[in-house]
């Protein structure tokens, strides 16, 4: 066991017996990176933040029943992802995908060139089919495992590589349908 894994499996242990303090510290490690994923898929920020707390409150409620051998990040984002597609699934909503915007200070042509790199990117992954965005997020956004992302999304591993591969193909047509190269 990890150093990391040992650290969160005690919060959750302090948590489990009551630790308020535990629970903030959990909150504290993952709040961000549940918000963002969850933000990513419905791009609307009062219905992220509901759905992050709502992911939060069905974690603690449930934390008793967290197997310690593992993953606290893969059964988190299992739990953002089952509430989330409700959600959709509810309102009748589409993924959909927010890219980062990411440039460095140093040059503002090459932050322009960067954005525009960026946003052509995310109108790529835009064309994806809801389910092979989320894949993609999962993967190169929170650095999810091929056997992560089948846990999270309750998909064989063998079917999330066959995805993204044809994800990553279904990107590189859409980017030479544009006749752009990316660095």
């Amino acid at each position: 066991m990890n150093t990391e894994q040992g650290y969160e499996n005690e919060l959750i242990n302090s948590a489990i017996g009551g630790d308020e303090d535990a629970y903030r510290r959990l909150l504290g490690i993952y709040k961000a990176r549940i918000f963002s994923y969850i933000y990513r898929i419905v791009r609307n920020y009062d219905d992220a933040e509901e759905l992050a707390l709502d992911t939060f409150v069905r974690c603690f409620k449930s934390l008793h029943s967290f197997e310690q051998s593992r993953s606290f990040s893969t059964w988190l984002f299992t739990i953002a992802h089952n509430l989330t597609v409700d959600f959709l699934r509810k309102r009748k909503l589409e993924y959909e995908y927010l890219g980062e915007v990411h440039g460095s200070r140093e040059d503002i042509v090459k932050d322009y060139e960067r954005k525009e790199q960026l946003d052509s990117i995310e109108r790529a992954i835009m064309k994806l089919a809801p389910i092979d965005r989320e894949i993609i997020i999962l993967f190169y956004k929170e650095g999810k495992s091929y056997q992560e992302i089948g846990e999270i999304l309750n998909i064989p591993t063998t079917t999330i590589k066959t995805r993204l591969h044809r994800a990553r193909l279904r990107l590189k047509d859409f980017v030479k349908e544009k006749g752009e190269t990316f660095s």
